[in-house]
């Protein structure tokens, strides 16, 4: 069940995934960097999650790595309702600036899932507690912090990537001759 609400939400949103900016600025914030941001923070969260689900066998209940797949796949699928394209370039929709990507992100698994009665509602919760959290903190947007080991493995995954991004895009821009260091605000 938690794997059909995933493909179905990625089929239902296909052609937009692909097109879509993670961002209006900063990480990711061009067309096609939706796909590419939620396929890096996927792979970085199945890569701690096989990490640590070997290293911590004992853990009750134990590390789920499929719901650390589907976390990370989801956890900003409200940015397609948060942005669209317009001639001037990305822009908040009133939904986006009312309400904001991660409760549109939850909002949309919570509607997915009343197609799916065989859903576990506690896979279901914790699913909407990854999209909520993920990014941690109240000032970066989010109600709660992660309480989950998947939630915070998707978070950590998230976080990097995007602070990652940042930085490659720094580094590999061109800087005037002489320049020892990038612009202070970047």
């Amino acid at each position: 069940p938690l794997q059909r609400l995933v493909l179905e939400l990625l089929g239902e949103n296909g052609e937009q995934i692909q097109q879509h900016s993670a961002a209006m600025r900063n990480h990711h914030a061009f067309a096609g960097g939706y796909l590419e941001h939620t396929l890096s923070v996927t792979k970085n969260a199945l890569f701690f999650a096989d990490r640590y689900a070997d290293y911590y066998t004992d853990m009750q209940p134990a590390l789920s790595k499929s719901l650390v797949v589907a976390g990370a796949v989801l956890h900003d699928i409200g940015k397609l309702e948060e942005l669209e394209f317009k001639p001037e370039g990305w822009v908040y929709t009133a939904r986006g600036r009312l309400v904001g990507h991660i409760l549109i992100g939850r909002d949309m698994v919570r509607q997915k899932s009343q197609e799916i009665p065989e859903l576990d509602p506690e896979t279901l919760l914790r699913l909407e507690h990854m999209i909520i959290s993920h990014q941690n903190l109240p000032e970066w947007g989010s109600p709660i912090a992660p309480h989950t080991p998947e939630a915070m493995l998707v978070h950590f995954a998230d976080d990097l990537d995007a602070k990652f991004h940042e930085l490659a895009v720094q580094l590999e821009s061109r800087w005037p001759d002489g320049t020892e260091f990038t612009d202070r605000k970047n």
